[in-house]
């Protein structure tokens, strides 16, 4: 919030469903990854928002679609 002025979206929901998102740190070629799985539908959503509001908030030009990674 302080960073942000305000509660990202999705992260409310995230807090409440945190015991179903899993966060894996993985190595990759210019840094770091972080990949979220869920099999939670609405944490999934929620995942979702957060993400969004991240790449609009802080303008980085990535793509919003959502595509399935194997």
């Amino acid at each position: 919030m302080l960073i942000h002025a305000q509660n990202p979206t999705g992260t409310e929901a995230m807090k409440r469903l945190r015991d179903s998102i899993q966060y894996n740190v993985e190595d990759a070629e210019r840094g770091t990854r972080i990949r979220i799985t869920t099999k939670n539908p609405e944490a999934l959503q929620a995942v979702h928002r957060f993400l969004r509001f991240q790449i609009a908030d802080h303008q980085t030009g990535d793509a919003t679609e959502i595509t399935k990674v194997p």
